[in-house]
């Protein structure tokens, strides 16, 4: 599996690199920034990846990196989980702005962040920054277009900001020209370079949701390890505890705190919110439907199982479900992610093709199921069920998908 990252330098005055904005990508396509993903989880997926995987550092040169956050993870308190001479949190043009961000964006500051307006302009300037102004460190011009009149109409309500002013999207050296002459002092655009992505190969358990997902999947998984992996990564243990117990994570008490929520949650909701950001991370493909997909057919095949004369275990069909799709999710081979994977061997088998067995009769069911033909070859998988319970079911694991990949209550 791959890992994405897209990055675009931030020059100064005498062309030297003077940070980077680092952007969510989701495969090499330059441009394919996955709009149909939430924005909270395209900056954790961000962070994610350049913490675990590539290390902000080497993204950088251990230079500053620029990461959008949007007012959910401001108000989250999420940035305090990284390092602030590492990163330069972006605020961006459409969040709303009240009282309770202002105090969000003064404390970041009062701890040592810099903070970026992402991007200033003649609208959104009038209507609701200028009261802040104060709290930025950089401000983001959008110049590209503009001419020089139109520009020194927005540096005039600038005119006391003690903040570095970013000129972006220079197009060509006119432009370039024109905005040194007004004295902008950082730069961005196709006239120095366009976005790179850098990528970096790495297997599906060298994340913190890639090494629980594999305990999880474990005949018994193992509850210590459970809480060490959660334990030593500060994103992991935020989004964990934000999730469980809607508080946000604190180093005080950190692992008894965990092991409470644990509890709380039980190995069934342990297993369901792992998968579901598991999933969530390692989605390579254009679209979060495949993902979602992947989890619903796992949901279906454990309630098959569970509905069914059998004395299967129903947690591995919820991952040989799960994992019939993670090929296409993760664009790796199936061979190589039961590799890393620890599940049963027949279930093993009846996902590589090499024999029938009870396992690829459910299934070939729920696979059949999803098509909603009547010329599709439905297995005997003697179920206590009717067509209509069936089609309940169905639709209860939708539900339990769209419960899974549901967002985090905003503020």
């Amino acid at each position: 599996m791959y890992a994405y990252i897209g990055r675009q330098a931030i020059y100064n005055t005498v062309f030297n690199v003077a940070g980077y904005e680092l952007l969510y990508r989701r495969n090499e396509q330059i441009g394919a920034a996955g709009l149909d993903m939430d924005g909270d989880e395209m900056t954790k997926s961000v962070l994610l990846d350049a913490v675990n995987v590539f290390g902000i550092k080497n993204l950088t040169n251990g230079l500053p990196a620029y990461i959008n956050f949007t007012r959910n993870l401001i108000m989250d308190d999420f940035a305090y989980l990284f390092d602030p001479n590492e990163i330069i949190v972006e605020v961006p043009a459409e969040v709303f702005v009240n009282d309770a961000l202002v105090g969000k964006l003064s404390g970041l500051q009062r701890a040592g962040y810099r903070l970026s307006l992402n991007s200033y302009n003649e609208q959104n300037g009038r209507i609701k920054f200028d009261r802040i102004i104060n709290s930025f460190d950089v401000i983001r011009v959008q110049t590209g277009g503009k001419n020089k009149l139109m520009l020194k109409d927005i540096l005039q309500r600038l005119r006391f900001s003690r903040a570095q002013l970013l000129a972006e999207r220079v197009e060509n050296e006119a432009e370039f020209e024109m905005v040194q002459a007004l004295k902008f002092t950082l730069f961005q655009g196709y006239y120095f370079e366009r976005p790179d992505i850098v990528s970096k190969q790495v297997s599906l358990t060298a994340t913190p949701y890639g090494k629980m997902f594999a305990e999880i999947m474990k005949p018994m998984p193992n509850f210590e390890m459970c809480c060490r992996i959660v334990e030593t990564d500060s994103m992991l243990a935020h989004l964990f505890l934000r999730h469980v117990l809607k508080t946000r994570y604190s180093r005080e008490n950190l692992a008894a705190a965990v092991r409470h929520a644990m509890t709380l949650l039980g190995l069934e909701g342990i297993r369901l919110w792992t998968s579901a950001q598991f999933l969530k991370q390692t989605n390579t493909s254009n679209s979060d439907e495949l993902a979602r997909k992947a989890f619903l057919r796992g949901r279906f095949v454990e309630r098959l199982i569970q509905n069914s004369e059998t004395s299967l275990p129903k947690e591995q069909g919820f991952f040989m479900g799960l994992i019939s799709l993670l090929d296409q999710v993760t664009g790796s081979a199936i061979e190589s992610i039961l590799s890393e994977l620890v599940i049963n061997p027949s279930a093993a088998a009846a996902l590589l093709g090499e024999e029938e067995n009870e396992y690829s009769a459910y299934l070939q069911y729920a696979m059949a199921y999803e098509q909603a033909s009547n010329a599709m070859y439905f297995p005997d998988i003697k179920l206590r069920l009717g067509d209509r319970h069936v089609s309940n079911l169905y639709m209860e694991c939708m539900e339990d998908t769209d419960k899974a990949f549901a967002e985090e209550e905003k503020e």
